[in-house]
């Protein structure tokens, strides 16, 4: 990443050199200003004309029209031919599910074989997935499900400038029962989320249900009072919880559990969304990742009966998203981008707007609903004081035609520095 300073303000002959002052004397700072030709704001759809916002360090200072705000010295980044968003937040990924796509291997066999054998090899493929996932405009990402001795490096990498990527919140590998079916004791639940507060993680991701990629079904994991009692623990931790679960009688379950987020069900029903909307849970929906499988079956090594499933369950899941928003849950943009659907980070969009949103409320739902989520609504997903300078820059209206979001991504900032592509 390299910051891209385009001028310098120059400040008045006064010896005080005050903001916004008009003269000869240079002075310097270390704060950027970003200029925008408009700037949008999800939160209430006002549009700013002649936008100014000030950053020092890598926070948010001063956003308005106020020429006066300017600190003197400031470098000036003009983006005046765009219009300003925040960053989005792709609110579901998984970095570390890569593949070096070597001769007679598949994508689902060769992760956890890097994993294993090839630490770093794995690390340089994330990398390119972080990159990848910037340049969408993505400036957040949750990755719900992954190796810490991955996710931590490039984490550091990312927040340093070294790698190009967005801002990460981890889930550290995740809760599932795969290789300990049965009944579990209390003990060993909480222990299960205490490792996760221990190895770092910012969240906590549960499988909820494990499902076959060769035949689209799905089996629960966990009971009810299993799935409450993870819940629980997570937030006595201080940590938000995620529940994956495919079908609805999994779902069900875990949305009256009460997570932070539910993710990718299909089937839902009116009781499910008043649940969610309830408890404050926010759905996932990650419709166009199936899209993503049905294009690429010949990679997955799918059998090619699979594309009508995968389409019947896209519409399944579409029918979901559609009442869900109609009812008012909060939806969230998540990707579930895995191997090479990193870059198509914000295709969900799309679906967003055929299940009745307005592209007003889709970014909504890649910006306050992903942050919200995981308890970060505070510091990225608007542009405003205090927040980290996460800014895109797009071409277009996009209150008008969500294309301008996933086509039209012309300038990333993150964290105050302009990524160079």
């Amino acid at each position: 990443m390299a910051l891209a300073l385009l001028a310098t303000a120059h400040c008045g002959p006064e010896k005080e050199n005050p903001p916004g002052g008009t003269g000869g004397a240079v002075c310097t700072s270390s704060d950027k200003v970003l200029r925008l030709g408009k700037l949008v704001h999800p939160e209430d759809g006002t549009v700013l004309d002649k936008a100014i916002v000030v950053i020092h360090e890598d926070r948010i200072t001063y956003v308005g029209t106020d020429e006066k705000q300017i600190p003197c010295g400031a470098s000036v980044i003009d983006w005046t031919a765009y219009t300003g968003l925040p960053g989005l937040v792709d609110a579901h990924v998984h970095f570390t599910y890569q593949t070096d796509q070597a001769p007679g291997t598949l994508p689902w066999t060769r992760a956890p074989w890097l994993m294993n054998n090839n630490a770093y090899k794995l690390l340089d493929l994330a990398r390119g997935a972080a990159l990848a996932t910037l340049k969408t405009g993505v400036t957040t990402a949750i990755d719900k499900g992954g190796a810490d001795y991955i996710l931590n490096p490039l984490r550091a990498e990312i927040l340093s400038g070294k790698t190009p990527g967005p801002r990460m919140y981890n889930s550290i590998g995740g809760i599932s029962n795969h290789k300990h079916p049965g009944a579990f004791t209390t003990d060993t639940l909480k222990g299960w989320v205490q490792l996760q507060v221990l190895r770092g993680a910012d969240l906590v991701k549960v499988w909820a249900d494990q499902c076959s990629d060769q035949t689209l079904d799905c089996v629960p994991m966990f009971t009810f009072d299993e799935l409450k009692l993870l819940v629980d623990t997570s937030h006595q931790e201080g940590l938000p919880i995620a529940i994956h679960a495919y079908h609805q009688d999994t779902a069900s379950l875990a949305i009256m559990a009460g997570p932070d987020s539910i993710e990718h069900p299909e089937g839902l029903d009116a009781v499910d969304c008043g649940t969610m909307i309830d408890k404050g849970t926010i759905y996932v929906p990650t419709i166009d990742h199936n899209r993503y499988y049905k294009d690429n079956l010949v990679f997955f090594g799918y059998a090619p009966e699979l594309s009508a499933k995968f389409d019947a369950y896209i519409q399944k899941n579409l029918e979901s998203a559609t009442l869900a928003h109609l009812m008012g849950v909060k939806l969230a943009m998540g990707s579930d981008a895995v191997f090479t659907g990193f870059g198509q980070n914000t295709q969900e969009l799309a679906w967003f707007v055929k299940a009745g949103m307005t592209p007003l409320e889709a970014l909504r739902a890649a910006t306050l609903h992903g942050a919200e989520s995981i308890g970060a609504e505070h510091e990225v997903g608007k542009v405003a004081v205090g927040y980290y300078a996460d800014i895109i820059a797009v071409e277009g209206d996009p209150l008008t035609d969500i294309n301008v979001v996933l086509k039209g991504v012309r300038k990333v900032m993150m964290g105050g520095r302009v990524a160079e592509f």
